[in-house]
Formats: C-alpha cells, sequence, structure tokens
C-alpha cells in the first residue's frame, strides 16, 4: 500500500490528504504557482497507529473525556502525545516518505518544509489555524522523518485536542502531512480578501515581514500592513512597522532556522514595495475567485517570483 501522493497528483480528497494538502493540490491543479511537493496520507497515519498498538488506547483516553474538565483534558494529552511520541514510525513508511523525499529533492533540493494537515483543517466552519505543528528548512531524510513524527504528536496537543471538542468527532481524526519544497522567502505574509475587522469584502489586507513567514504566523514580529483596494487594486494604507528580527534558513546549508536581528535602519524599511504589495493582492482575489469565498492565504516572495503556500476559508466573518 502507498502512502504517498503527489500533490500535481490532480484534485486529491481532505480524507486522504488533509485540509492543507487538499487545498494545495486544488490550487496546483488550478494553475497557481505552488512549490512541488507529496503528501503523507491520513491513512499512513492510521497504519502508525493500528501497527504500533496506540489506536485503541487512544480512543481509551478519549472516550467520555468531558472537554470543560481542563485537568482532564491535559493529563489525558499527556498520556496520548506521550504514546505517540515513544513509538517509531513502522518501517515501510519510513522507506516510501525517504523515497519520495530523495525524488523530490533530486529536481527540487534538499531543504523541505514539513507542515501538518489534519483531515479536520481548514474546513468552512473552522480553521484550526496554528493548531499543528510545521516544520521549516528540514535537510535529509532523517529530519524529514522526524518532523513527520513530530506532526503526528501535535495532533494530540492539549489545545488541538480542547479546539476540536464538539467540533470532529475525536475517534475519526487523523494526521497526513505535507512535505513539500521550501521557499527561502526574502519576504513572505499572509493576506485575507475581506477585512477581518470591518468585514468589508471589497479590501485586501496584507501582512508582510523579511525572511521566512514564521516570524508573522506566529506574532514575533509586527508585520507591515497594506490594504488594497480588491476592484481597482489600488493601495489604500500602508503602516511600516519596526520588525525587529526576521527567519531564516540556516546560513549554513544545515537544517532548521535561525532568527537575525535587524538593524535599526533594516527594521524600519517596508519588506513589500506598493507594487508588489498590489501583486499580492491580486493573488488573494484570484485564489477567492477560484473558490467563490473570503480566504486567508500565506504566501512568499523570493527572487522576484511570489508562491502561494496555503489558502483557507475565512470562517470569523
Amino acid at each position: 500500500m502507498s502512502y504517498i501522493v503527489w500533490m500535481n497528483s490532480g484534485k486529491l480528497s481532505r480524507e486522504e490528504v488533509g485540509g492543507k494538502g487538499s487545498s494545495l493540490a486544488e490550487l496546483i491543479s488550478a494553475g497557481f504557482k505552488v512549490p512541488a511537493g507529496f503528501v503523507v496520507t491520513a491513512d499512513a497515519y492510521r497504519h502508525f497507529a493500528s501497527s504500533t498498538g496506540i489506536a485503541g488506547r487512544i480512543s481509551e483516553a478519549l472516550a467520555k473525556l468531558d472537554a470543560s474538565d481542563l485537568a482532564a483534558v491535559r493529563h489525558a494529552t499527556e498520556l496520548i502525545t506521550g504514546l505517540v511520541r515513544e513509538m517509531a514510525l513502522p518501517e515501510d513508511l519510513k522507506a516510501e516518505v525517504t523515497a519520495a523525499y530523495e525524488e523530490l529533492s533530486s529536481s527540487m533540493g534538499s531543504h523541505a518544509a514539513v507542515r501538518s494537515s489534519a483531515i479536520s483543517e481548514d474546513g468552512s466552519a473552522a480553521s484550526f489555524a496554528g493548531l499543528y505543528d510545521s516544520y521549516l528548512n528540514m535537510v535529509g531524510a532523517d529530519e524529514v522523518l522526524d518532523a513527520v513524527h513530530r506532526c503526528y504528536v501535535s495532533l494530540w496537543a492539549e489545545r488541538a485536542v480542547s479546539y476540536r471538542a464538539g467540533r470532529t468527532d475525536a475517534a475519526d481524526e487523523a494526521m497526513a502531512v505535507v512535505v513539500m519544497k521550501l521557499v527561502p522567502s526574502e519576504t513572505s505574509g499572509i493576506a485575507f480578501t475581506a477585512h477581518p475587522v470591518t468585514g468589508s469584502l471589497d479590501q485586501v489586507i496584507i501582512n508582510s515581514s523579511f525572511g521566512l513567514g514564521e516570524a508573522v504566523v506566529s506574532g514575533q514580529v509586527t508585520p507591515d500592513s497594506f490594504l488594497v483596494d480588491k476592484n481597482s487594486f489600488g493601495l489604500l494604507e500602508r503602516e511600516i512597522y519596526p520588525k525587529e528580527l526576521a527567519i531564516y534558513p540556516h546560513p549554513e546549508g544545515g537544517g532548521g532556522t535561525v532568527e537575525e536581528r535587524l538593524s535599526p535602519d533594516r527594521q524600519r524599511e517596508a519588506s513589500l514595495t506598493d507594487e508588489q504589495a498590489c501583486e499580492v493582492a491580486r493573488l488573494a482575489a484570484d485564489v477567492e475567485k477560484h473558490y467563490g469565498s473570503p480566504q486567508d492565504i500565506e504566501w512568499a516572495l523570493y527572487q522576484g517570483t511570489l508562491y502561494l503556500l496555503q489558502s483557507r476559508p475565512i470562517t470569523t466573518l
């Protein structure tokens, strides 16, 4: 049984590749510039859980769990994450992931982003944004396999289990994992095709900062902000904030990332030109048009090329 699906295989179901994987595969099919990659399917996680014998123990720990009892949730999730962390990935799964990573790296370079893609993630009712782990600049099959394993652990983190309570069937939850080419972005960020505060549907709001998008997504910097009219793609507002740090791939070519403290002058520079901000807005509007609903996207800019890294529905309007 194959536990690997390539993202350029056409539209893929959420049940097979999770919310993130399904969205990225659809965006590739629609012609958007998405980094190449593959998905370790949700069945791979199920194989891991059943072959190690922990599937039943997870079900027992979740049975009749009262999500309002914070102490009980903490106890259950500590037990489950401990079980998942202790168990090794099955050898057949490791072999498939290794072969797929080597194929990807032979044409796209050895630096990969490994990103959780739970089957309940990024749906129209709830986004699950930021609940699960992602690992940037993984180099070599061993690092990729370790990151996949840690994504499995994050499925059962306390905050994830608490958020899913009442939204999904705990017994059916599973984790797929996206492994894609890392874009060593000079600037990156997020964009909303509806204003998250006012609810306006005719504006795109963009947050951006230097380096990889982790600094923006994790809230480690106050990002620059651009407001663009969705009809004319004219810039309405721009706010440039001091950005004290940026996150970059390890400078010596190793795996992982490093935080770089920026000079005072660099902190005050705009991370996007006005023209680039309008280009991001056009990309976001095109994604919204494709899905037919307001979207929250992640993007990266590298050597003049704009990449789409993720899109999820805005669920808070």
